[in-house]
């Protein structure tokens, strides 16, 4: 293993694989905001996913700064799947880490950090925690380097694997709170 390489638990990539199913999923909320006219936006910032460029949302010098690596160009992993939520993963520039930030934007359907605590144990995942961040509410996935915050619209999700002695929930709370000023 590399330097800087991590080990992924499975239940690390499990959590990333349940969030990555419920941000495609559908649902009646899904297809209000799909429908939504983006002029019916007042607050400015975007009203669908499809109009979401999550690569965006971060630039090289935010990803610096919270991680301490410099950033390769960010791609969307999953652009080929059709209705995919938003997504952005950044490898570092000198490929010792494979991702040292991932982004991805879904919607915010939670109410509040009790209902989308029940939905995780729902589907298996009981160890987040609510923590002070941007939006509605932040949460950690408390096993992984994930942050979640709530916007009023959106929902964005920040994987980190940030160089040693960096702490993670700060960065990544940074992270987000840039990303959903850009988008909320």
């Amino acid at each position: 293993m590399a330097v800087h390489e991590r080990r992924r638990s499975p239940w690390m990539l499990a959590v990333l694989a349940l969030t990555l199913a419920t941000a495609c999923g559908g649902g009646d909320d899904q297809a209000q905001m799909e429908n939504a006219d983006p002029a019916a936006n007042p607050d400015g910032g975007v009203a669908v996913l499809d109009d979401i460029d999550a690569c965006s949302l971060l630039t090289a010098e935010e990803i610096r700064s919270a991680t301490g690596y410099e950033t390769g160009e960010g791609t969307d992993p999953v652009a080929d799947i059709s209705g995919a939520a938003p997504m952005c993963a950044w490898p570092s520039a000198d490929g010792s880490v494979n991702q040292v930030a991932q982004l991805l934007v879904s919607h915010a359907s939670a109410e509040s950090f009790e209902q989308h605590r029940e939905y995780m144990a729902e589907q298996g995942v009981t160890g987040i925690t609510q923590i002070e961040g941007p939006g509605r509410f932040t949460v950690r996935l408390d096993e992984t380097n994930m942050i979640q915050s709530f916007g009023n619209r959106f929902m964005v999700q920040v994987m980190l694997e940030p160089a040693e002695g960096i702490d993670v929930a700060a960065a990544a709370t940074t992270l987000t709170r840039s990303a959903l000023d850009r988008i909320e």
